[in-house]
């Protein structure tokens, strides 16, 4: 099935700086030791069906052409990384892409989420971006609720998606 998608507009205010909560830290790809390794550890959870090697993280994330490695975050919480979310931006298009959004396991329903929702946000706006998308799946409710909090929107166009958000919407009581 094909997955739901989800967008967002820039409503021009200025990207509200991010203070992560006590015991946590904000770091990009580039400033985390072994970083392949411990983005694998998070994305297993949700995302790809079990732990993956280093070739899953190249073809999910070098293999696209607007990646790049600083705008790829994680969560340290107690200086072990929990979380990861990507934003890739198209300058040209001044468009961005949330992608690979996951938290670990153990630490869902902690607000992690939400904090990276929050990142994701201050990257688009920080960096120019007008537009934004990402996709998720049906049963992501947790996030979707989430992704809806900061400001993005159902994409319901096509029929599908109509119906398929319709019942999100009465599963979430919206």
């Amino acid at each position: 099935m094909e997955q739901l998608i989800m967008r967002w507009k820039n409503d021009g205010a200025d990207a509200v700086p991010i203070s992560p909560p006590q015991g946590c830290q904000i770091v990009n790809f580039l400033q985390l030791e072994n970083a392949v390794e411990q983005w694998l550890d998070i994305v297993q959870y949700g995302l790809s069906n079990g732990k993956k090697d280093a070739a899953y993280y190249h073809k999910m994330m070098t293999s696209r052409p607007l990646y790049r490695e600083d705008k790829c975050f994680f969560i340290l919480e107690n200086g072990n990384a929990i979380a990861t979310l990507t934003v890739i931006c198209d300058y040209e298009k001044r468009e961005g892409y949330i992608h690979m959004v996951a938290c670990h396991e153990s630490t869902r329903g902690k607000g992690y989420g939400t904090l990276l929702n929050r990142i994701a946000v201050f990257t688009l706006k920080k960096e120019g971006m007008e537009t934004a998308y990402l996709t998720t799946d049906d049963w992501r409710i947790p996030a979707i609720k989430s992704y809806l909090r900061i400001g993005f929107e159902p994409d319901l166009s096509t029929e599908d998606f109509r119906e398929r958000w319709g019942k999100i919407y009465t599963q979430i009581g919206r």
